[in-house]
């Protein structure tokens, strides 16, 4: 197994799961838009030393920039849909979901690029469905017979989807790309997507106060620090790509210890034991790849 890999994947484990929390409190209070907008503006601009020290030389043909360009978009969604599970429910909870991806990633690939399925990776998969299922489900809501699912769950299985997508797109292209250009690609297009947003549904596209940008700056150099470490760990082996997404996938863990810290979110019993199988699991896959 590379170290390379397994520093990489936990780099951008700390650097995600940080930026999530840190992202939190703007959230909510200024929409997920404007925050998108801001983040991945600063994100882009903590990336560009590392795009003039590698320069734009790329192997790329024009197609596979126009599909980058189009994964770009792609992963614009999967933020706003994991920003918007954050705003409606926990961070503990919905940062878990969002982080199983590692998994659907190893289902997608079987699926349609031809890869098998080890009996080494049966049992994290089935590990991670379950602590899915279980951290989704409000079992108090059954005695009072209100909504089962915890709120948000929907966009965050929905973004894990996604992200599961443009896992194996920069697992396949970043070595062709370039990781610099790979990430800049990535936060820039969605940056500029996000300012589109909010001018479109008529939100405000100011700075926010001093206090709330500070946050978000941090935030974005977080994001940066981990889509570095995440795509340079798949830059110098493709084949390291299982391990990179299975070890960065603790960036759900990371935001639970966050959120139980700093905004003493209590998560259920029975979620509980959903965010231990569905972390562990996603860990599992790393080691068994």
């Amino acid at each position: 197994m590379s170290y390379i890999a397994i520093l990489a994947g936990a780099g951008a484990a700390l650097g995600f799961g940080i930026s999530d929390y840190l992202a939190v409190k703007p959230l909510r209070e200024l929409g997920y838009y404007r925050v998108t907008a801001y983040l991945l503006l600063f994100s882009t601009l903590t990336i560009l030393p590392f795009l003039f020290y590698t320069g734009l030389a790329t192997h790329a043909s024009g197609f596979i920039l126009a599909l980058a360009a189009l994964m770009s978009l792609l992963l614009f969604a999967g933020f706003i849909l994991t920003y918007r599970s954050f705003i409606q429910g926990n961070l503990s909870i919905n940062a878990t979901i969002a982080g199983s991806y590692p998994a659907l990633t190893v289902v997608v690939a079987v699926l349609f690029l031809g890869d098998k399925l080890t009996t080494g990776q049966i049992a994290p998969l089935v590990a991670v469905l379950l602590g899915v299922v279980l951290v989704s489900t409000k079992f108090s809501g059954l005695k009072a017979k209100k909504k089962l699912v915890a709120k948000g769950v929907e966009n965050a299985m929905v973004a894990s989807v996604i992200f599961s997508i443009t896992s194996l797109f920069s697992g396949v292209y970043t070595a062709i790309v370039g990781f610099a250009l790979m990430s800049i690609m990535g936060r820039s297009i969605g940056s500029a997507s996000g300012f589109v947003a909010s001018y479109a549904t008529k939100q405000d596209l100011r700075p926010p106060k001093r206090k709330l940008l500070i946050q978000i700056i941090l935030a974005g150099i977080m994001d940066a620090f981990g889509v570095l470490c995440w795509l340079y760990g798949v830059y110098v082996a493709p084949s390291n790509l299982p391990i990179v997404v299975g070890v960065a996938g603790f960036a759900g863990g990371v935001s639970v210890i966050c959120a139980l810290i700093a905004l003493r979110e209590r998560p259920e019993p029975k979620q509980w034991i959903g965010i231990a199988l569905t972390v562990l699991g996603v860990i599992a896959l790393a080691l068994f790849s």
